[in-house]
């Protein structure tokens, strides 16, 4: 059915006039007599009665106008809601967030974005960063957040961009001896206890991939995927671990932990902003995407 052919019924019924609805719908009066005959044969009832001038509606007529009246009403409003996604102000976004960046980068961001656009909604989803690439590729999450050992996007269903890039450094006790350097080398660490995350980690995958370029051996002497146990070890002198600033960054200015860069082989985490190539933003998501690129040099290591 069409909605045309409802409108010029209802105009019709409002102004009782074929004529004054055919001016008020930029149609011509024999226009509007043809969709009402239409209408009248899709429902097999007569809608309108014509006696001399006079133009009422019949039985099946007044039945079918209220009817007619909503689905005009919500086409209507289905209207405004498309067109209030048109706005970068309005709408929703389903956005995904790595652990790191979830925790220690994201929330200031949100909050400074939603202080400028505060009827955005975000659903907010919080995973690995290999899950939340495999939403994307989905369609079940509109941006993802997540970490990398490169500036690359590995993924070629998948675009985006670098919005943050934080130093490796290696963590140590107060009470190492390494701890009153300013920095040390990979040959520094050959023979020390290391304590690494899991090999699925982006953390872990960037320290093998930085000991295999630099052809240096090292010693795993705890493997686990507890951060914050990663951190009592280090605390307590068992090992020597590595961290992306940015999550160790507390610890280190409360002088629990000390951290050093590495002098002859710096290296990165990477927190890159994504989302599906094929996939078109709505505003209020582009909006979003540009206000972190936009932004991302006022963060605490910038690019």
């Amino acid at each position: 059915m069409d909605l045309y052919k409802l409108k010029s019924f209802y105009t019709v019924a409002r102004l009782k006039s074929f004529s004054k609805a055919a001016e008020v719908l930029y149609l011509t009066q024999p226009a509007v007599s043809t969709q009402i005959k239409d209408l009248e044969t899709e429902y097999a009832a007569k809608l309108f009665d014509r006696i001399g001038r006079s133009i009422e509606l019949t039985e099946a007529g007044k039945i079918l106008i209220p009817f007619v009246g909503k689905m005009l009403d919500l086409f209507d409003d289905s209207l405004l809601a498309v067109n209030m996604l048109k706005e970068p102000g309005e709408g929703s976004i389903k956005l995904g967030v790595s652990e790191l960046p979830g925790a220690r980068l994201i929330p200031s961001c949100l909050s400074s974005f939603l202080d400028e656009y505060p009827n955005v909604h975000f659903a907010i989803t919080t995973r690995k960063s290999s899950m939340i690439v495999k939403l994307i590729k989905t369609n079940k999450l509109d941006i993802g957040i997540i970490g990398s050992s490169t500036p690359e996007i590995l993924h070629h269903e998948i675009t985006g961009t670098v919005i943050y890039r934080d130093k490796i450094v290696a963590a140590m006790s107060m009470d190492h001896p390494f701890a009153a350097m300013e920095s040390i080398t990979l040959a520094d660490l050959a023979n020390q206890p290391i304590i690494v995350s899991l090999r699925n980690t982006v953390s872990r995958q960037a320290i093998d991939k930085l000991f295999k370029r630099s052809g240096i051996p090292y010693t795993i002497a705890y493997e686990l995927g507890n951060k914050a146990m990663i951190k009592t070890m280090v605390e307590k002198n068992m090992g020597i671990a590595f961290f992306s600033y940015l999550e160790i960054k507390k610890e280190a200015e409360s002088g629990w932990i000390k951290t050093l860069p590495i002098s002859d082989y710096p290296f990165y985490r990477y927190i890159q902003m994504v989302y599906h190539k094929n996939k078109e933003l709505s505003p209020s998501q582009k909006r979003f995407y540009d206000y972190l690129v936009e932004n991302r040099d006022a963060m605490s290591h910038p690019l």
